[in-house]
């Protein structure tokens, strides 16, 4: 890859200032809230500011996997076929070419650059020469009607490191003021972001600043995570067509890597800059983060399948999952981890922002009895008019997927670490409502935290709307010739008009629309209902 992005950390090429809602809030007051916000901004005063500079022009990756693949099917009995499989493979580190990776070494705070110098191309780090990935599938047939069906494998983590590795110092110069507390500026609009300094790489050892944020691999042996994979099914036929397929779906993800895992997260609730491992040391009140193979996941499932074949003009397939997604790294491996004081680790445990319980989705194709060859009307006007169509819907159901209740996290003044609100009521109250001045649940039962302390919420422990939607199809074919035909196409996305709602807006400290749906979510069709019309001729 050649690459442009002077991006790192939410800080662009242009420069930004962050307004933040504890610098206008008193210290052991009433909780802050984004009004705070709005007066850091008529102050001029931001929690934060910063810029990225791209000094690599362009950033060049380059990483060369390989994989290999052996199998053999066993036919065990005249019942029991037997597959084993073992897949080989080598992830190296990536390069920038003609140069190696760059490695931040938490222990002298300096930077590495490889292939400069005497620094050799991994800077330190390497990976696994050869990685082995077995795999092993039966297949067992009770009579004419039943088949069992078990599985295991182990799937090697392929997420390139070119990834998380594309932008670190100095390929990206991240610079950015942190604030020293939660309720003091992080500096000021008036005077502005200061210039920055661009280094010499010669030498191929650097002196990072302070301000300077980056990303690294650790020094080592890169020992990458994989997924364990397994199922149970059973298939069925149960006569008219019918074949049922169900069974235990499982997945374990082992050292799941966390791309940004922050070394310099604060450790002490309440300490601000002084809880940060690196500022007492070397005085860094920035984050510095590692891509760690480190987070264990788990997906339990209950899949269920019926399929009836095409006859009579009709074919059918229906699929229900019912299915827990649950691990430390909640979101997906950008996001890191959400607490790092070590007395709330544990709570990075959770259901996966992606679960969804339920999920059932139904599709058909149906021919219409009508017309020549069919059992009704196969002749004269009828026939004409109603024959030959065609009905194709298509029908999905998901579960709504878990969100964390918020809350503005001054008095904790722990950076890095995420702050959850207080649920105060027992039961939560769901009045279902959408838009503003219709919550979604009670915005009562949620209470912000003043105190230098966590909130008692976990996370992901509620649930927004679910999502529903049907497609519909309706065609028909006139044979014009022996070898031409015409078809008529009336097609129907989200025929129902049926909005894919967000999750409601979770932070209690905005007021104005805590618990509130205000937005829609991407899904593969468009929100609104899409007819068209076409017309395809073939020959």
């Amino acid at each position: 890859m050649n690459h442009w992005q002077p991006e790192l950390g939410g800080w662009s090429p242009r420069g930004g200032f962050n307004f933040v809602n504890g610098v206008t809030a008193l210290n052991g007051g009433a909780a802050a809230n984004n009004f705070n916000a709005y007066g850091s901004f008529l102050l001029g005063l931001p929690g934060s500011l910063g810029k990225a500079y791209q000094f690599y022009d362009p950033m060049k990756t380059r990483e060369f996997q390989q994989g290999y693949f052996i199998r053999d099917n066993w036919q065990a009995t005249r019942r029991l076929s037997v597959n084993l499989g073992m897949r080989f493979e080598h992830f190296p580190i990536m390069s920038r070419g003609e140069f190696g990776i760059e490695r931040y070494d938490l222990e002298t705070n300096k930077v590495l650059i490889g292939g400069r110098g005497n620094i050799p191309r991994n800077a330190g780090t390497t990976a696994a020469a050869v990685m082995f990935a077995p795999r092993i599938g039966m297949a067992y047939r009770m009579g004419e009607k039943t088949v069992f069906r078990a599985g295991f494998g182990i799937t090697n983590d392929p997420y390139p490191v070119s990834r998380p590795l594309r932008s670190p110092y100095p390929a990206v110069i991240v610079d950015e003021y942190q604030p020293l507390n939660s309720f003091v500026a992080g500096g000021s609009l008036a005077t502005g972001i200061p210039a920055v300094k661009f280094p010499d790489v010669s030498s191929g050892v650097l002196d990072i600043p302070n301000t300077i944020a980056t990303n690294s691999l650790q020094a080592g042996k890169l020992r990458r995570g994989y997924i364990e994979s397994y199922n149970l099914t059973v298939q069925r036929e149960l006569g008219g067509g019918f074949v049922l397929q169900t069974g235990y779906v499982g997945t374990r993800s082992i050292r799941q890597g966390v791309t940004y895992f922050d070394a310099n997260a604060g450790l002490i609730p309440g300490a601000g800059a002084n809880g940060r491992p690196l500022f007492g040391r070397v005085g860094v009140n920035v984050s510095r983060n590692y891509f760690i193979p480190m987070a264990t996941q788990r997906y339990d499932a209950l899949q269920t399948n019926v399929t009836r074949r095409f006859a009579r003009g009709l074919f059918l397939t229906s699929s229900y999952t019912w299915s827990k997604s649950l691990g430390i790294n909640a979101g997906n491996s950008d996001s890191g981890l959400r607490f790092y004081v070590p007395s709330q680790f544990s709570k990075n445990k959770a259901v996966s922002d992606f679960d969804r319980t339920h999920s059932f989705s139904m599709a058909a194709n149906y021919e219409l009895p009508m017309g020549k060859g069919k059992g009704m009307m196969t002749s004269g006007v009828p026939a004409a008019v109603l024959g030959g169509w065609q009905l194709n819907p298509l029908v999905t159901l998901y579960s709504g997927t878990p969100f964390i209740v918020a809350t503005d996290g001054s008095s904790l003044n722990a950076p890095g670490n995420s702050q959850v609100a207080d649920q105060i009521s027992a039961n939560v109250g769901k009045p279902g409502g959408v838009g503003l001045g219709a919550p979604f649940y009670d915005p009562s039962a949620f209470a912000a935290v003043r105190e230098v302390r966590f909130g008692n919420m976990g996370l992901n422990a509620l649930r927004g709307p679910r999502l529903f939607n049907m497609n519909l199809g309706l065609f028909r074919k006139f044979q014009l010739a022996e070898k031409v035909d015409l078809q008529f196409r009336a097609e129907a996305l989200n025929f129902t008009n049926t909005p894919a709602l967000s999750n409601p807006n979770a932070t209690v400290t905005s007021p104005a629309n805590f618990m509130a749906i205000t937005s829609t979510i991407s899904t593969a069709t468009t929100a609104q209902r899409t007819l068209r019309f076409g017309l395809r001729v073939a020959f």
